[in-house]
């Protein structure tokens, strides 16, 4: 896999005969890497130059033929007349490239289009430091000059300059990395990726702790991923933050590129409206063009527009635009590449299928029905289902109930209002499937539907990231514990059906939340204490963190009681004021914090806290967050089955896309 860093690239040029960096030639500035800018405001991510962006960025990566649109910005602004309503924009720029230090084309020229594209026009405010953000000054007027280049692909492995030349003297470049493209080892006809969202290696210390017998502190068998053959780590931030979203986290697994807070298959430029911005293809855009024979299944407990399964069949720079995600998924992007149109998409999200949430109020299953897509409702109508079609299911409005509301708290269900014919009726936990339901009937259609030529199924256990974010860690963990159950009998099915030996396992998450356990706490002890010194002293430290009393009698995976007298002493390393006694909310998830005069304090009413009597946990994050937020932190990738040696190092997160491609033999040309 290419581990591109500016050492190599620079090496690289060197190589291809690059004038040295800094200086000029014919007006254009060669290739100088250029740090990333310090701060939390930048003018635009991933656009290092005074006034001048280049999109996709410098450094990025492509697979020779791949997709892509380039987009230059020439920004003119005033920043000692921050207030200035009026800048002159920049009317005159032009953009080259160039091939392995070669002599420089017009872009237009350079990739065999008859004219250049129209020069646009727009304004952003650019919010440049914390006074602009939270305080009176107004932040900076910004007049933008545009171009853009639609649907461009290097043919050949090289090296690519993309240079703009603006003003009288000034210029900026960017380098571009086309590698030689990899054949697998052994090629993996399926390839199945698991993704639990949010999920950090404390979470699945946690998960084994809770669900595996123990004996003289050796456990009896392992968490059903920690058979794989190989473990590494993910590197998780984005184009312009330390800290990544869910967006562009899965978008980077998707298409190869890093993007910046919720764009999804595109990178985020600065104009208004957020399906404008520079696509970049998809891994299942790829399978469509190369291979298209084979079948791609999306499954998710959350909506089926949220963002990371909507980051393997859409592009727009805002993952809340669940209307026209959904339009996109039936009809794909107009004069893009060919449209998705996965064989399975299974999850929730029904209200933007028809209705007034719909796109127009369209009824998109009328369309569906036409793709040749049987729709099914719950549980009972997708185990009853075993034919040829392709499959849609979309078993709730919003997000499925957890595993705890769907298994165990089913009361919990009651007077939701649901159901996903709009109907107004419940969608009861019981009528939700599983993620392991899901995930094998996926694997019957898709073999069916791929046939020689395989599938590839993208598993994503949505909760566990969103009540991370509520500070809910037992229903949290209950859904990674679902996961883990879900890829144990991903591989039974696979062994029994024959295809376990041809099939790629990758279970990764796309980014981290700051859980972690120190101990064990005798809950009904807090319970039975006010002060705050009482409760702290229920924790045990060291020696007296004695195992939790989770078990499982009934073999199937999952804990039998999720309230034992001792358990994990967990918490979180950033989140809202809030109350934590380590109880289990029964009559619905956790809700930590409340919004009183515009800031949040800690919830009184919440039952996780004991309803106020828990012990007094101090915030740490700014008082208009109301949750628990994502952190930096590397996450684990599992691997197992032909093509899994990809991922047993360390990887930038855009990497993963890399060892999809290679695994699945898609890096070649058309």
């Amino acid at each position: 896999m290419p581990r591109i860093i500016g050492a190599i690239l620079l090496a690289a040029a060197a190589t291809a005969g690059v004038v040295s960096a800094g200086k000029h030639h014919n007006n254009i500035q060669e290739y100088k890497l250029i740090p990333d800018p310090e701060g939390q405001y930048p003018r635009l991510g991933a656009c290092p130059d005074p006034h001048a962006c280049i999109l996709p960025p410098d450094l990025s990566t492509f697979l020779p033929g791949a997709y892509f649109d380039l987009r230059v910005e020439l920004h003119a602004y005033d920043k000692k007349n921050k207030n200035a309503t009026q800048v002159t924009p920049y009317t005159h720029f032009k953009t080259q490239v160039r091939k392995d230090g070669g002599p420089w084309q017009d872009a237009s020229s350079f990739f065999h289009m008859d004219q250049e594209p129209g020069l646009e026009n727009w304004n952003f405010t650019w919010v440049d430091s914390i006074d602009a953000r939270f305080g009176s000054d107004p932040g900076v007027d910004v007049a933008v000059s545009s171009r853009i280049w639609r649907k461009l692909k290097f043919d050949s492995p090289g090296i690519y300059d993309v240079s703009v030349t603006y003003g009288k003297k000034n210029a900026y470049t960017v380098r571009y990395n086309v590698p030689e493209p990899k054949k697998p080892k052994r090629k993996a006809k399926n390839a199945i990726l698991f993704i639990s969202d949010g999920t950090n290696v404390g979470m699945i210390t946690a998960a084994r702790t809770m669900a595996r017998k123990h004996t003289s502190g050796k456990f009896h068998n392992l968490l059903s991923f920690e058979d794989f053959d190989h473990l590494g780590h993910v590197i998780t931030n984005s184009v312009d933050a330390i800290v990544t979203d869910s967006a562009n986290s899965a978008s980077a697994y998707a298409t190869g590129h890093k993007s910046s807070a919720s764009a999804l298959g595109v990178y985020a430029d600065s104009s208004e409206t957020p399906f404008d911005d520079p696509k970049v293809e998809l891994i299942t855009e790829l399978i469509r063009r190369r291979q298209p024979g084979k079948a791609i299944g999306i499954i998710t407990t959350a909506s089926g527009q949220d963002a990371t399964p909507s980051a393997f069949y859409t592009h727009t720079r805002d993952r809340q635009r669940a209307a026209e995600i959904v339009d996109q998924l039936v009809n794909g992007v107009d004069n893009w590449t060919e449209p998705v149109i996965p064989d399975v998409w299974l999850g929730g999200g029904a209200e933007y299928f028809m209705g007034e949430k719909a796109l127009n109020g369209k009824n998109y299953y009328d369309d569906l029905k036409k793709l040749g897509y049987k729709t099914v409702w719950n549980k009972k109508e997708l185990q009853k289902y075993h034919g040829n079609d392709k499959l849609l299911g979309a078993f709730r409005t919003s997000n499925l109930d957890t595993w705890l509301e769907r298994n165990m708290f089913v009361n919990n269900t009651v007077g939701n209002g649901a159901a996903p014919d709009l109907s107004g009726k419940d969608a009861l936990g019981t009528e939700q499937p599983g993620l392991d339901d899901m995930t094998l009937k996926s694997l019957e259609v898709l073999t069916k539907r791929g046939g020689d030529d395989g599938f590839f199924l993208m598993v994503e256990a949505a909760s566990v990231d969103k009540q991370l974010h509520a500070l809910d860690f037992p229903r949290a963990l209950a859904d990674l514990i679902e996961m883990d159950v879900t890829i144990g009998k991903t591989v039974e099915w696979l062994k029994k059906n024959d295809a376990f030996e041809d099939t790629l396992l990758v279970f990764t998450a796309d980014h981290a939340h700051g859980f972690d356990v120190y101990g064990s706490v005798n809950q009904e002890y807090v319970g039975n204490h006010r002060k705050d010194a009482d409760m702290r002293s229920a924790v045990g430290l060291y020696e007296y963190s004695g195992w939790p009393g989770y078990k499982d009698e009934d073999g199937d995976g999952f804990p039998d009681n999720f309230l034992p007298e001792i358990v994990l002493a967990s918490g979180s390393n950033n989140g809202p004021d809030h109350f934590e006694s380590w109880k289990i909310a029964h009559d619905k998830p956790r809700d930590p914090a409340v919004e009183v005069h515009g800031v949040y304090v800690a919830n009184k009413k919440d039952p996780a806290g004991n309803y106020g009597k828990g012990l007094k946990w101090h915030g740490n994050i700014p008082v208009t967050d109301p949750v628990d937020t994502h952190t930096m932190t590397d996450v684990f990738i599992y691997s197992n089955g032909p093509g899994s040696e990809c991922f047993r190092k360390t990887l930038e997160n855009w990497q993963v896309f890399y060892g999809l491609t290679e695994a699945m033999d898609l890096q070649a040309e058309d």
